[in-house]
């Protein structure tokens, strides 16, 4: 994966307005923030339309959804645009920016299944192996009659997999939610239990799966997920502040968000075998840089784009649908749930995210050179509708004209 360079601006907003005096005060808000900004001093954003819809959109969502700050990141062909508002933290006063840490939660599967797609393109695995060749010994996971649990399954979300499996034996004081989330008893279940369905005939949302699949990944790759990742995705794309596990340096720039009752979220770590499913903290500057790869056309990344974008298991023809946006989507990805050309907007490949006070969505549309990612530092699934509609709106505005 090569390193690509970016062209980016940064603007911010940190005032807070009631919410009966936003619809008026949005146009005011959002001239008196580009009176000031420091893209005007930096001047590397040359795309008029693409900065005037995304200050726009930006002010909007912000407003829109009560969170403490919100970061807004938009590739569209050479062009990027990184807006913050808010607070980094209630009460700090400080603006988020393009290099401040967040956690991406879900939309770390899409990172997941680019180590996948690269380790499939380059013959290390492939996307039919059965999840049983990684097993530890006597873990071997049951199959349904003759169909073994694959890769692609797990990865599709199709593996017939409940969505979560916490070790009943977690101590019940433990304070750390994460903490009765184990790869030791994900093998035990699954060795022991058979499918709920055949897999790839039923579509139900599992992070257990994505576990397992990280699993296999390390297997595979013959060291930890984690070390996967720095090495097929961070490293190569410059993506410096991309990682499972912040250093001591990085975490004062590690945002606080607000949990579903309003109060600050303590972060707690996740697990190694979260990692695959929920584990990325990121910046935005570091995720203009994925877009910038997810959306390049060069020669020797292009058999993994092939891969990570295609369309593997469509919804129609499977018995059941949940947790998979079923009335909106086309099918699944790998990882990613792809959207067919509706209403303006484009065909997308979307992920979303909500982990630690966070919430996250970003959107590829490889056939126009576009990528939209927003995280809002707060967990609330009505203002996350909001922000996908808004999300998807941009998308539409943008798209006809590129380059």
């Amino acid at each position: 994966m090569p390193f690509h360079r970016y062209r980016s601006f940064t603007a911010s907003h940190s005032r807070r307005v009631p919410a009966r005096k936003a619809a008026r005060l949005v146009l005011g808000c959002l001239l008196a923030s580009l009176s000031t900004m420091s893209w005007q001093r930096r001047a590397v954003a040359e795309d008029l339309a693409l900065r005037e819809a995304a200050s726009m959109t930006g002010v909007a969502m912000f407003l829109n959804a009560r969170a403490p700050g919100l970061i807004l990141a938009v590739v569209r062909g050479e062009d990027s645009v990184i807006a913050g508002y808010g607070e980094t933290a209630p009460g700090s006063g400080k603006e988020p920016d393009g290099r401040s840490i967040v956690r991406v939660g879900s939309v770390s599967k899409v990172f997941a299944t680019d180590v996948l797609a690269a380790m499939a393109a380059n013959g290390q695995l492939s996307l039919d192996a059965p999840l049983a060749r990684y097993a530890p010994p006597g873990k071997a996971p049951q199959a349904f009659d003759d169909r073994p649990i694959t890769l692609l399954d797990l990865a599709t979300h199709s593996a017939g997999l409940p969505r979560e499996l916490a070790d009943p034996a977690t101590p019940p004081g433990e304070q750390n939610p994460f903490a009765g989330y184990k790869a030791s008893y994900y093998w035990d279940w699954i060795s022991g239990h058979r499918p709920a369905y055949r897999p790839g005939t039923t579509a139900i949302y599992s992070n257990v799966g994505f576990g397992l699949l990280g699993e296999a990944l390390g297997k595979a790759g013959g060291k930890p997920f984690a070390e996967l990742v720095r090495e097929r995705i961070a490293v190569p794309l410059g993506m410096a502040d991309t990682t499972l596990r912040l250093s001591e340096a990085q975490k004062p720039r590690l945002m606080t968000g607000l949990d579903p009752f309003g109060k600050p979220d303590p972060n707690w770590e996740a697990g190694e075998v979260m990692q695959a499913s929920a584990g990325i903290y990121t910046t935005a500057e570091d995720m203009v840089r994925w877009m910038r790869w997810h959306l390049a056309d060069d020669a020797a990344d292009r058999p993994v784009r092939s891969l990570a974008h295609a369309l593997w298991r469509p919804h129609d023809g499977l018995s059941r649908l949940v947790g998979v946006e079923a009335t909106d989507s086309e099918g699944m990805g790998l990882g990613w749930i792809v959207s067919r050309p509706k209403d303006k907007v484009p065909l997308l490949l979307g992920k979303s995210g909500g982990l630690g006070g966070f919430m996250s969505y970003v959107v590829l549309s490889p056939n126009r050179r576009l990528g939209i990612f927003v995280v809002a530092s707060k967990v609330d699934f009505a203002m996350f509708e909001g922000l996908r509609t808004a999300v998807r709106e941009l998308a539409a505005e943008l798209a006809p004209a590129h380059p």
